[in-house]
């Protein structure tokens, strides 16, 4: 047993194109520069800067609590005439705090490396530095160059783990996201000289069984490709986790879950090897939750781990984190209390092997509600850090009534059903007042949707045993509004695309309100006290009852690509409606029982690696 320096995080300045916009998530102050001969960046007498951000700060706290990290120290490889000080902060009560560290001045003639020590005793939860360049007095020369620099432990090697994490990317038809992040792998982590490079590989799911990608490009010693038929989500991951329990070549002790359609960065899997190689033997089961950022805000976090709300919808545990604010950085990175029934999402999960019982597989729910399933079965508790991240593009501004209204109903009482996970939640309650809210904005095809979802459930859980999901998928995705461009559509109604999602000025009355709520937006009323207006609304979850109030014609709107569809007021399909309901509800309640058990008997088979290698034909 000795003792061994150990890199935990790289300092990264430029990690790729898409953050040029969004330099404050690196670093703050003056500009660096550079210099393509040096391969440095440089900065000149008088310029500050400091990274106290959320790439480039050290989250001590988490690292102290959950690794065998021992002292921490800060490592530069640069050049010049400069002082760094390294400083932290911290909450003490509702207030935020800073505390400064002993600076110390340089004065390198030549490149070198430099290391200076985080103090033992500090109250700080993070931890940052900053760098002010003084004139070195040579006109032939800049001030200060910066050529590489990292985070490090010194750390007993005994207390190391061995660690080797399988990726798992599930991809359908979109070759062009994995071609590009398997490129990024190699040239940033696989063919370098980074440690964690020995630790890491990726196994790539290919849903659309090798019709397009080009697998013999990219299979290599780090990179293994199994074509798949379309099973969802649900079936490439899960015919992922069974590959990589039964490589017993590489023998993995993790299965990062990862989504074909983001952008990476090869540092967040250097920080998730890091992490987990140090990590206590209190914590080591626990999933690492990668961080959601938005791509169209890159600079904004969606969720790092998400939860099942009371009222049965599904969100962020911390609301949207502005990572270029250093307050933001703090938040989001200090220990945070989930709420119950969290979950982490596929996007970015990383899961024990330990974890991955081979009677408690994943359910072949297709899509939506696996994540769910998987984390809240396993009583799963979680890990996150600043910096492990991916960017996904399409999330944001993005409404599909299919997969939102039926689908992810439909597994909602699903996984509850078969696995006993979110007593207390009533989906049921949830998807009935969807019902009547989409009835009142005469969203007709959305209320099939949500019967769909409830009906198909009633059923039982033989549909599971095939794989049908694409089918299925299909099917539904035909109840979707048609939306068309809005401009050339209905010239003839004004929109204000910039005041979709602004309610209107005035709000209803109570008479009003009463009105709207018992008439069912005027659908139990004679067509005389109809206005003869046409509503402009927004075409996804925005309700407000003032603008579509007693009107015969709605159209909603999508402001984000200038889309819209015309629904118009039909009172005989919102009885067979009505009627579709009562029906389905009421032998719901008389059956509930008997279905419930149903998915509880079928879990016992559905969940088996013995299934799954059928149903994936493995075999």
């Amino acid at each position: 047993m000795s003792n061994v320096k150990f890199k935990l995080q790289n300092i990264i300045l430029k990690s790729n194109k898409y953050l040029d916009d969004h330099i404050g998530m690196m670093y703050r102050g003056d500009s660096f520069n550079y210099n393509k001969i040096k391969s440095a960046f440089t900065l000149k007498a008088g310029d500050f800067v400091e990274f106290f951000t959320y790439f480039n700060s050290f989250s001590i706290g988490k690292w102290k609590k959950y690794t065998n990290a021992g002292d921490i120290e800060l490592n530069l490889v640069c050049k010049g005439k400069f002082k760094i000080t390294m400083f932290g902060h911290y909450h003490d009560g509702a207030e935020i705090l800073k505390e400064f560290y002993p600076s110390k001045e340089y004065d390198l003639k030549e490149k070198t490396e430099i290391s200076l020590f985080i103090p033992r005793q500090i109250r700080a939860t993070t931890v940052g530095f900053q760098i002010d360049v003084y004139d070195t007095e040579d006109e032939n020369d800049e001030d200060f160059c910066f050529y590489s620099g990292y985070w490090s432990t010194i750390v007993d090697d005994s207390k190391i783990n061995d660690v080797r994490i399988s990726i798992v990317t599930v991809t359908f038809k979109k070759e062009d996201y994995i071609t590009s992040n398997i490129k990024i792998l190699e040239r940033e982590l696989f063919y370098t000289d980074e440690p964690a490079k020995d630790h890491i590989r990726v196994r790539i799911i290919d849903n659309d069984g090798g019709k397009v990608l080009d697998s013999e490009s990219m299979i290599s010693d780090y990179v293994h490709y199994s074509p798949n038929a379309n099973v969802g989500g649900s079936g490439g991951y899960t015919r992922g986790m069974i590959e990589s329990i039964n490589d017993t070549e590489y023998n993995p002790t993790h299965v990062l879950l990862m989504d074909d359609d983001v952008i990476v960065l090869p540092e967040s899997f250097i920080r998730t090897y890091s992490l987990l190689a140090l990590v206590k033997k209190e914590y080591d089961e626990r999933f690492v939750s990668g961080a959601m950022l938005f791509y169209e805000r890159m600079d904004t976090q969606h969720e790092d781990v998400g939860y099942v709300h009371d009222d049965g919808s599904y969100g962020p545990n911390k609301h949207d984190m502005h990572l270029e604010q250093w307050d933001h950085v703090l938040e989001n990175d200090e220990d945070f209390k989930y709420h119950k029934n969290s979950y982490a999402g596929w996007w970015y999960c990383c899961i024990p092997v330990k974890k991955i019982d081979r009677s408690h597989l994943p359910i072949p729910l297709f899509i939506r509600g696996d994540d769910v399933e998987f984390s809240l079965a396993n009583n799963a508790e979680f890990l996150s850090l600043n910096g492990i991240c991916i960017w996904h593009k399409g999330f944001a501004n993005k409404f599909n009534a299919n997969l939102e209204l039926y689908m992810v109903h439909r597994n909602s009482l699903i996984i509850q059903a078969m696995s006993g996970i979110c007593k207390g939640i009533d989906f049921m309650e949830r998807i009935d007042g969807f019902f009547w809210k989409e009835l009142k904005r005469l969203s007709y095809n959305n209320c099939e949707l949500l019967l769909d979802a409830i009906e198909e459930f009633c059923n039982g859980p033989e549909f599971l045993y095939e794989p049908q999901g694409e089918a299925i998928m299909k099917a539904h995705a035909k109840k979707n509004e048609v939306m068309k461009p809005a401009v050339s559509e209905y010239p003839n109604i004004p929109i204000d695309f910039d005041s979709i999602y602004r309610m209107a000025d005035k709000p209803l009355t109570k008479f009003q309100s009463a009105i709207y709520h018992k008439t069912r937006n005027g659908h139990r009323l004679p067509d005389f006290m109809l206005k003869n207006t046409i509503a402009v609304t927004a075409y996804d979850w925005f309700d407000d009852p003032a603008k579509q109030y007693l009107a015969k014609e709605i159209l909603v709107v999508s402001p984000f690509d200038h889309t819209a569809y015309l629904r118009k007021r039909d009172k005989k399909r919102y009885k067979q409606l009505v009627k579709r309901r009562n029906r389905i509800l009421s032998y719901y309640k008389r059956n509930k029982d008997k279905i419930e058990k149903s998915y509880q008997d079928a879990a016992k088979t559905l969940k088996t690696e013995k299934f799954w290698k059928k149903y994936l034909r493995m075999e």
